[in-house]
């Protein structure tokens, strides 16, 4: 009688010995997955930081040239912008002052066109391509003025190369002209912002607006190499090209 009891027992203990290791099984699976989730959100928010600003990436200027072979190429690649040379500007003053975070009085509907509005006047030359900008700025949606981004709070200014590609084009073009210490509103609209994809917050087909307040201005200088002429024969080599054939082509800007 004592022997089945105990086959029983044993049945049982190892039945609740196997659902005990399908819980442990779920609960490490559950634990496997929230830390992919969590790796998921964390390198979408780094990507979105980082392209915030991103516009087209024009930074550089791309020129092929043969390698002596048919059909190979080599790529060459020039900085659009030299940098600035050393200036007497007071560069830790000017990173170190953060102005207070303006009310933007955003259009109440999504922008068609770039409108510039000056908000208070700036003093010296006007910003241009190849200049170094530090500001500082407030990003709302046009149409609710719902805010998705500044750099007052993180109290340190964001310093692009106008005309170098590193922003979105309703910046690239709204900046040129903006002089030391002027504060400008900018009313984007989608063409020249995030177009029909959005970014973050900031959804499909939406206008947004800027205001900035311009800390600082470095001149820069083109650079002479972007505009360099170089060989290029994607098909024959120079030395079986048929005569009259010209192999030379002047590098572009990339747009």
């Amino acid at each position: 009688m004592g022997t089945p009891k105990r086959e029983r027992q044993k049945a049982n203990r190892q039945i609740r010995l196997q659902e005990l290791a399908k819980e442990q099984r779920k609960e490490k699976s559950k634990k496997v997955v929230m830390r992919v989730v969590m790796a998921v959100i964390a390198v979408v928010a780094l990507v979105g930081g980082v392209y915030l600003f991103s516009g087209n990436d024009s930074d550089t200027i791309t020129a092929s040239s043969t390698s002596g072979l048919p059909g190979a190429t080599t790529t060459t690649v020039a900085p659009r912008c030299l940098a600035p040379a050393t200036t007497t500007t007071n560069a830790t003053a000017t990173t170190s002052t953060v102005p207070a975070k303006p009310t933007v009085k955003q259009p109440g509907a999504d922008v068609t066109e770039l409108k510039t509005t000056v908000l208070k006047e700036g003093t010296g030359d006007g910003a241009k391509n190849c200049d170094v900008i530090s500001v500082h700025y407030i990003g709302v949606l046009s149409k609710d003025g719902t805010a998705f981004d500044n750099s007052y709070d993180r109290s340190e200014p964001f310093t692009i190369t106008l005309g170098a590609g590193s922003v979105i084009p309703g910046w690239e073009q709204g900046l040129v002209g903006a002089k030391k210490g002027s504060q400008i509103q900018l009313d984007i609209p989608a063409a020249l912002a995030y177009g029909d994809t959005g970014q973050g917050s900031i959804p499909a087909g939406a206008s947004i607006t800027f205001v900035i307040d311009v800390m600082d201005i470095q001149q820069g200088t083109p650079n002479p190499a972007a505009t360099a002429t170089t060989t290029v024969s994607p098909t024959v080599s120079p030395t079986t090209a048929p005569a009259g054939t010209d192999t030379t082509a002047a590098a572009t800007p990339t747009t």
